[in-house]
């Protein structure tokens, strides 16, 4: 069974698996490039509460700094409609990663202002909001006069809003969420006569081993040695085998090493056995791209990847596989079912001049209408953080095939009821500690000496878990 959810609760996420685009660098101003077929399908009361919102503020424009990513170039792609209802421009600023994060920490630390919205990862929501650099959302909605019609931060369900929370206030709008799921070959299925999909990590196992052969391999994972790489994937085998990092959590604190346990070597071993023995050659220290491509050139049979590679593996465009493809949640072991999961979020600035227009333009960027329009623009923006938006007939249309759209929302649904760490109260999948950047990347590293065969599996965890003393 799933782990019962509970109050929302401190530190962030790591970033997320999927690797965002990073290849553009650049600034731009004005409202987008939104025509009328591109514009979300707002209900009359939203428009008309955005039009006399908009007059009331009377603020001229607002600024937005993002990064260059599939969420936040579809938002921008249709952002002319904010401005063509409220009458406020809105001036983009949209950079690389580590451009982005510069920008944002020089803009909210300096106290001059500069931007109003920022696209914030969750993993950075904890310091930003120490050294005060954030507007709590909590006030703002629940200023009902404030809220447009059809808006609501529960909609996005706790799992998603939790992490971007900081001691039980939230500070962001998810805008995204990054998650995995498994993908499989239909036809390789169908050709063992398998009929149903595994739903433990043991017929996982079997299956795996079944349709393993010399053309087409029975599985591929994540195994270079990072956090975001190996950890992201295996660490949902670990804690639904009963496992965990830490011994404890308590009020946003971990403590003690319980990473050499019995559950944690049982749950590398497998993970292990699988890489060596039915992945492609070659195949212990893949990243996300190696795995994808993979896959998507008809290489292995199943994968466990981000929801964000629906649309690719399903379009013939950029896959071989496609329209032989399907989709099913991450199986449950003894302790229950845990996804990867992290988020980023539209956040207000606190020095920001002109907050109650950055809260309105929040608003519209996230209702359930905007962002079904957002999937439908050229930015291939798979993964938004509603589910309604996922059984809206045009994302359905584009990105729907077989099961993956279910999969998505149970994916989702386990999240919100708790399964994304192995402790109560923590909404955090990699444990969110102020070390865990070095911590972390200490603990992948020797995991992978274990997963390329240099070292046992025991030796391995019992190395890494001195990490965590």
């Amino acid at each position: 069974m799933r782990k019962t959810s509970t109050k929302m609760a401190g530190l962030g996420a790591l970033a997320i698996a999927a690797p965002l685009l990073i290849t553009a660098c650049g600034a731009g101003g004005g409202t987008g490039s939104t025509t009328t077929d591109d514009a979300a399908d707002l209900d009359v009361s939203a428009e008309d509460f955005l039009s006399a919102r908009g007059e009331e503020l009377g603020v001229d424009s607002i600024s937005v700094l993002a990064q260059s990513s599939p969420q936040a170039d579809a938002i921008q792609q249709i952002s002319g409609q904010f401005t063509e209802l409220t009458g406020i421009t809105v001036d983009w600023t949209i950079l690389d990663e580590q451009s982005t994060e510069n920008r944002a920490a020089v803009a909210l630390g300096s106290g001059d202002g500069g931007f109003d919205v920022l696209q914030t990862p969750s993993g950075f929501i904890p310091t930003y909001v120490d050294r005060g650099w954030l507007e709590p959302i909590g006030p703002l909605a629940q200023d009902t006069e404030s809220i447009v019609p059809g808006w609501s931060l529960e909609a996005f369900g706790e799992g998603t809003t939790s992490l971007l929370a900081r001691d039980e206030e939230v500070y962001g709008v998810p805008m995204f969420i990054g998650t995995q799921m498994f993908y499989y070959r239909t036809d390789v299925f169908e050709e063992h006569g398998i009929e149903e999909v595994p739903t433990t990590y043991d017929e996982l196992v079997d299956v795996v081993q079944e349709i393993h052969s010399d053309d087409v391999a029975g599985i591929a994972l994540r195994t270079a040695p990072s956090p975001s790489q190996l950890l992201f994937v295996w660490s949902a085998w670990l804690y639904a085998n009963g496992g965990s990092y830490y011994a404890e959590y308590d009020d946003g604190s971990y403590s003690g090493s319980a990473l050499d346990s019995p559950e944690a070597i049982e749950s590398l071993t497998t993970y292990t056995d699988l890489v060596q023995n039915y992945a492609p050659s070659g195949a212990t220290n893949w990243s996300v791209d190696d795995v994808t491509r993979a896959f998507a050139t008809g290489r292995v049979a199943i994968v466990q990847e981000g929801a964000v590679f629906g649309g690719t593996f399903d379009n013939p465009d950029s896959s071989q596989v496609a329209g032989d493809i399907d989709a099913f949640t991450l199986p449950s072991g003894p302790a229950g079912s845990f996804v990867p999961y992290n988020t980023h979020g539209w956040t207000i600035a606190a020095n920001s001049g002109a907050t109650d227009a950055a809260w309105l333009f929040t608003q519209w960027a996230t209702l359930a209408q905007t962002l079904t329009a957002a999937t439908q623009t050229d930015a291939n923006f798979g993964a938004p953080p509603l589910a309604d938006v996922y059984s809206s007939p045009e994302y359905e249309e584009k990105y729907g095939f077989n099961n993956f759209v279910p999969s998505v929302i149970g994916t989702m649904e386990i999240a919100n009821d708790g399964g994304v760490s192995p402790f109560e109260g923590d909404p955090n999948y990699l444990p969110a500690t102020t070390d865990w950047a070095t911590v972390g990347q200490q603990i992948a590293e020797e995991l992978s000496k274990a997963v390329t065969g240099q070292v046992s599996v025991e030796e391995a965890l019992s190395t890494a878990a001195t990490y965590l003393e």
